[in-house]
């Protein structure tokens, strides 16, 4: 039988799912420093995308429309 997600079900999904959005920007931006320069670019803009998701992901979660 498929499980049936309830709405608190579903907005601790989204707060787990944000939880490791946050940890992976916040891992990235504390490696940054060690990788050679052309790297650095690279994981930068990798972890912009991630934090603009982040941010937007926050803001759905805000407004309660998960």
């Amino acid at each position: 039988m498929p499980s049936i997600s309830t709405p608190i079900q579903s907005r601790q999904d989204t707060i787990n799912h944000l939880r490791w959005q946050a940890k992976a920007v916040a891992n990235l931006l504390s490696a940054l420093h060690l990788l050679p320069d052309a790297d650095q670019e690279i994981t930068l803009d990798t972890t912009t995308r991630l934090a603009d998701e982040l941010a937007g992901d926050l803001a759905t979660l805000l407004r309660g429309a998960v």
